[in-house]
């Protein structure tokens, strides 16, 4: 019975010692449990984490750095944009070395160091920004030291990889409240093949495609006095779509397409 019972405390402590070494391998580094061994975790608090493609010329990335423990040598960030799901080379944009700090970097600046304009920038794209926070005993840390079960403040994953969301300006130049048509073609006559066109009506966005035949025809009533988005997403073959759009007082849109861009202003 001994036996028994020294071989289940045993396995309870064995099991117990796995447990804790799986905890220490997915969460190996803290930010403030051990004052002698925090981290050098870094937060940013972003003004704004959308920006208009139209406002991208005269808009910046702009924010408030800090560091959680005090503990920071420097923090370095970095910048890749990702479109139509392939990034660019990651080039590095700054470096900071006293907390916290208000960074205002232009979007013109940006695109030049990532070697485009700003008209490169299209809706829908993502500018990611990787942080990389070096501690005053030489400790590095980036956005692969974190854990599901990391520690800390919500803004701290924000510093090491965080995104902008580049979206579809809004209509300007023209009617807006009233009907407006879409009319799609499909070159092939077999549907859109998942793309779709977007109207954003006051921040509520309706989706409008056609899955098969050769062409569809949408109506969509705009209240007056509303902020009007249209934007494209596109799916496969994307050779075959082409649309128009039809303004309330009878301006035609487009044509766009084949190949649709994803903001038609």
């Amino acid at each position: 019975m001994k036996s028994n019972f020294k071989y289940i405390f045993g396995l309870v402590l064995l099991i117990l010692g796995i447990a804790a070494c799986e905890d220490n391998d997915k969460n190996p580094l803290n930010v403030f449990e051990l004052e002698d061994s925090a981290a050098p975790y870094v937060r940013i608090v972003l003004d704004e984490t959308i920006v208009a493609k139209g406002d991208l010329a005269s808009s910046s990335l702009s924010g408030t750095v800090d560091d959680a423990s005090d503990n920071v040598a420097s923090w370095e960030l970095s910048v890749t944009l990702e479109s139509g799901g392939v990034s660019t080379d990651t080039i590095s944009l700054t470096t900071i070395t006293q907390f916290p700090s208000d960074i205002s970097i232009p979007y013109t600046d940006i695109a030049s160091a990532l070697g485009i304009t700003v008209d490169d920038i299209s809706g829908g794209d993502f500018i990611r920004f990787l942080g990389k926070s070096t501690g005053v005993d030489g400790t590095v840390t980036t956005a692969e030291n974190y854990s599901s079960t990391v520690t800390g403040q919500p803004e701290q994953l924000q510093a090491f990889n965080f995104i902008v969301l580049v979206k579809c300006s809004p209509i300007s130049g023209t009617t807006v409240p009233g009907t407006w048509v879409i009319e799609m073609q499909d070159l092939f006559g077999d549907g859109w093949d998942g793309a779709f066109v977007t109207f954003e009506i006051d921040g509520v966005a309706t989706d409008y495609t056609f899955t098969g035949g050769d062409a569809a025809t949408f109506n969509v009533d705009v209240p007056d006095g509303s902020e009007l988005v249209i934007s494209y997403t596109s799916g496969a073959f994307e050779e075959e779509h082409v649309y128009t759009i039809e303004t309330p007082d009878g301006e035609v849109l487009g044509p766009f397409g084949p190949n649709p861009s994803p903001c038609i202003n």
